[in-house]
């Protein structure tokens, strides 16, 4: 081999240089077969078939559909703008009667479930919104579209320029990934606010892997004042030694709590929070809070039973912990390449609806970050095992719970199944959990090696 021959080899073909040293190069017939997906033009093909319809069902449900009906989303109009009216009435956001449980909902015999229009979010969300009070519902609904719209073109943009995606296949792959997963349309259905906590993690994770930029913390600071559901993000953050991400998001977090209703701040956090930290076993929560209360009170599958038992909570809690230190046991030492880091927060991002005991089907849109880190490090090292555990995740979280929910109100009558597939959330974030540790683990083997 020439000296240039053997330098390309060198730079160009790393995993062969393992495969070596570990005994594991192919045959020369295995390793010149062809499969049809290493076929540029074959790809071509297969993206340009899944594109369009994919690419029509998106903008039908959240776009030309919610134009048509003209009606606000449920969450936003029942929920988020109903606490901003009272907040600008001089009233108190929190129903905490309904919230704690103690009196009945309009019509039925038991409490409402940890779930529904009450307001639990943290107080930013409705105060924000009081400028649209007095607007008219269609220009209400058209800045909802809006802004959901341009959260997701947020996130799209500086997560790909984060984890260096250059080809225009995979990024057109991660768009339809990204379009596709079910939360993303829940969202717009619902109204939800999840979709800019996803945008505000793009701009953190292009921070992270860049260094410790204030601009990154900043970002996470507002997202955590918003929803709690990146909390856990502030241990990467220390971990790491982030201190300038530190400093901004506690600052950036704190302002915004301090502006917005302040005097209502004690009753969130020390009425409102910790019911919400008691988690619930009500189908729709998909975390291991709401399997453990599901499995020690089936009661709680449908909302008959709303409290969890202390023995529930106990075991949440350990799951919690045990699954940050199988984390970060993982984790290491922080790592100085951008793929390094990139992985490094797609673990802790995927572990967060593992600690939390009260995720919804909409929170896990979230999971795209992980998701998006994980197929760009797999794709070029062929790793099959992680591309495995990411489509099963993305696929449990996304027409699993869409085939269960349909089975549930369509009266399907054996109980058996229905608490069966009620576990496909869990099941599907944790795969995506255990995907980004495997990564992380073979990054590791591969630096040593």
């Amino acid at each position: 081999m020439s000296a240039a021959g053997a330098a390309s080899f060198f730079l160009l073909e790393p995993h062969r240089i393992i495969a070596c040293v570990r005994g594991e190069l192919p045959s020369t017939a295995a390793a010149t077969r062809k499969y049809p997906l290493e076929n540029r033009s074959f790809r071509t093909g297969l993206l340009a078939i899944t594109a369009v319809p994919i690419g029509a069902v998106y903008l039908w449900r959240t776009l030309i559909l919610p134009i048509l009906s003209g009606a606000l989303p449920a969450d936003f109009n029942a929920n988020y703008m109903a606490a901003a009216a009272r907040i600008a009435s001089g009233h108190d956001p929190y129903d905490l009667c309904v919230i704690q449980g103690c009196a009945p909902s309009p019509g039925t015999l038991t409490p409402l479930p940890l779930a529904g229009a009450q307001y639990v979010t943290p107080l930013p969300v409705a105060w924000m919104l009081q400028p649209l009070l007095g607007v008219d519902p269609h220009l209400q609904l058209a800045i909802v579209i809006g802004v959901l719209q341009i959260a997701l073109a947020v996130f799209l943009w500086t997560t790909m320029r984060a984890i260096g995606v250059a080809d225009w296949q995979v990024a057109l792959l991660l768009v339809l990934v990204a379009i596709a997963f079910e939360p993303v349309v829940g969202n717009f259905d619902e109204g939800q606010v999840n979709l800019v906590l996803l945008g505000l993690s793009g701009t953190w994770l292009l921070a992270w892997v860049a260094g410790d930029r204030w601009w990154g913390g900043a970002a996470l600071g507002v997202a955590v004042a918003i929803k709690l559901l990146q909390a856990p993000l502030g241990l990467l953050l220390v971990w790491g030694r982030r201190w300038k991400m530190v400093i901004a998001a506690a600052v950036a977090g704190a302002a915004l709590w301090l502006l917005a209703v302040p005097q209502y701040l004690p009753e969130y956090l020390f009425k409102v929070a910790p019911v919400l930290a008691g988690g619930t076993g009500l189908f729709e929560n998909h975390s291991p809070g709401g399997t453990v209360a599901r499995l020690l009170d089936p009661g709680t599958f449908l909302g008959a039973v709303r409290d969890t038992s202390p023995a529930a909570r106990a075991i949440t809690t350990l799951i919690a912990f045990a699954a940050l230190a199988a984390s970060f046991w993982i984790l290491r030492r922080p790592r100085a390449d951008r793929m390094g880091r990139a992985l490094e927060a797609a673990a802790m991002v995927s572990v967060g609806p593992l600690v939390a005991s009260y995720s919804w089907g909409t929170h896990l849109v979230l999971l795209l970050l992980p998701m998006f880190v994980l197929i760009t490090w797999a794709l070029p090292r062929r790793d099959w095992t992680v591309l495995t555990l990411v489509a099963a995740g993305w696929a449990l979280i996304g027409p699993g719970h869409n085939w269960f929910q349909i089975l549930l109100v369509s009266g399907f009558p054996n109980l058996v199944v229905l608490r069966v597939m009620a576990e496909f959330g869990v099941v599907g974030i944790a795969s995506i959990w255990i995907a980004s540790l495997i990564a992380l683990k073979r990054e590791h083997a591969i630096e040593r090696s």
